[in-house]
Parts: structure tokens; sequence; C-alpha cells
């Protein structure tokens, strides 16, 4: 699952329990009832939204369970990525270093031979 379909599935989840949440106050409100059973269904909505609410952060984490696992598979190839260039890069250090030896070897050779010529 990549990040945008976890996003998504967030954002409908939450766009459905803010739509219920209107829903069912706007039923209550407009329903023809007296005051006491009025009260007592906003009563008995109000438990069942934070019902809701406290399974929300449960929900949440299974949601982003897998974005952070994505997040750990990215810097672990990220890493590993870096590794891999400083082995190249130190490669290439160390090649360079010998041949500007090797260079510097055989321009001293080449001017000593020149000297005793």
């Amino acid at each position: 699952m990549d990040r945008n379909d976890c996003s998504q599935t967030g954002v409908v989840f939450l766009s459905f329990l803010t739509g219920a949440m209107v829903g069912a106050t706007a039923a209550l409100l407009f329903a023809p009832r007296s005051g006491k059973d009025t009260r007592e269904k906003i009563a008995e909505f109000g438990t069942e939204i934070k019902g809701k609410i406290n399974e929300l952060p449960e929900q949440l984490k299974t949601q982003a369970a897998p974005l952070v696992n994505y997040g750990k598979d990215i810097i672990a190839k990220g890493e590993h990525y870096v590794d891999d260039q400083k082995k190249i890069l130190s490669a290439a250090y160390e090649a360079g270093k010998e041949a500007m030896k090797h260079e510097k070897e055989t321009l001293a050779a080449s001017i000593k031979g020149q000297e005793k010529g």
C-alpha cells in the first residue's frame, strides 16, 4: 500500500465520520420529539461519538503503519545507496592516488634520466 492509498483512506474515513456526525445532529434537532426525548437522543449520540473518538487513535495507528513501514524502507534503501556510493567514491579516490603516485614516480625517473644524460 503506497502513501497515497493510505492518505485517501484516512480522508474518506474522516469525511464519513464528519458526515455521520452532522447528519445525526441534524436528524436529532429536526425530528419531532419532546425535549426530554431529544436530550436523551443527544446523550446517546454523545456516548456513541465518544466511543468512535476513542477508537480513532487505534484506527489511525493501523492506517499509519503502512506509511511508517514505507518510510523505513525508503530510509533503508537510501542508506544502502549512500554506502554503495561511498564505496565507489573511495575506490575512485584510491585509484586516483595510485595514478598520481605512479605519475610522480615516472616524472621523477624522467627528470633523473635527463640529469644523467
